[in-house]
């Protein structure tokens, strides 16, 4: 099948860690010949901090194997919460490779898991701050580019199941997705004149290596519940109709799919990719 993605660039946030769904998206995009810019924070962040700074290697190994497959690759850190590093992330990207055909707002955190009545103002924040504001300036910035262009574009926006739905625990992390699938469809009229499409995509539960982090969500639901992680996977599993746990790979598919040709009439839409766990 022919996507019309061959030469086209792409920036795709929260791409640095092994395993994770940036990386997946990176790889799918890179395969059908898009040239690909990887972004991710960098830096330390907080409980995560060891974590943050081997994902600095990370992302060096995810360009790596996307440039042993014949792919053009870059890497431009940035935090998506600070509007001078969002635009200066497009920048980069434009003055890479040329222009900007697909954005791919991915990038997010899971901090302050813990009931309302013990949610900080501090863990509020930095959820809204990197999930909301985070895509806000990436449609923003992004948008910009592809109206200078006069070529349309497809953006992108990772939100998830829990922008559907509430969960326990996901209290600052669910405003922060509900927030992406309302302005996702803001976006998505106010950009369909210029043919930049705009897009989320909702996830179920995903296995990847920061759900199994010490204080992420396995943990704290293994906590909350009174159950091992085991007993808690075998609990979920049921209300997954595909009767498992989605990957990377399940999520990269729909983008994939939204990013090409093939998706070009489709705009404002909340997507599940849930295997079924997430209706609405």
């Amino acid at each position: 099948m022919n996507t019309g993605l061959t030469g086209k660039v792409a920036i795709v946030t929260g791409a640095g860690r092994v395993g994770g769904i940036g990386e997946a998206i990176a790889r799918a995009l890179a395969g059908e010949g898009v040239k690909v810019v990887l972004s991710d924070i960098g830096r330390p962040l907080e409980r995560f901090r060891d974590y943050e700074v081997a994902a600095r290697t990370d992302i060096e190994t995810i360009r790596a194997g996307l440039q042993r497959g014949g792919a053009e690759a870059e890497i431009v850190f940035a935090d998506v919460s600070q509007e001078e590093e969002v635009k200066r992330l497009v920048e980069a990207a434009v003055e890479r490779f040329g222009r900007l055909d697909v954005m791919v707002n991915n990038a997010g955190i899971g901090l302050g898991l813990v009931p309302v009545t013990e949610l900080t103002v501090e863990a509020w924040r930095q959820n809204l701050d990197v999930m909301g504001l985070g895509t806000m300036l990436g449609i923003r910035e992004s948008a910009r580019q592809m109206i200078r262009q006069g070529e349309g574009g497809a953006i992108i926006n990772i939100a998830s199941q829990a922008g559907k739905t509430g969960w326990p625990l996901l209290g600052a992390y669910c405003a922060a997705k509900f927030a992406i699938v309302g302005l996702t469809q803001v976006a998505a009229k106010e950009l369909g004149a210029q043919q930049i499409t705009v897009n989320a995509v909702c996830p179920g539960t995903v296995e990847t290596p920061l759900l199994t982090l010490k204080d992420g969500l396995w943990e704290a639901y293994s906590k909350f519940f009174g159950q091992s992680v085991e007993q808690l996977k075998q609990g979920i599993l049921p209300q997954i109709p595909l009767a498992r746990f989605q990957k990377p790979e399940d999520v990269a598919d729909l983008v994939l799919f939204l990013a090409s040709k093939q998706g070009r009439y489709i705009t404002g839409s909340a997507i599940n990719s849930s295997g079924g766990q997430e209706m609405h």
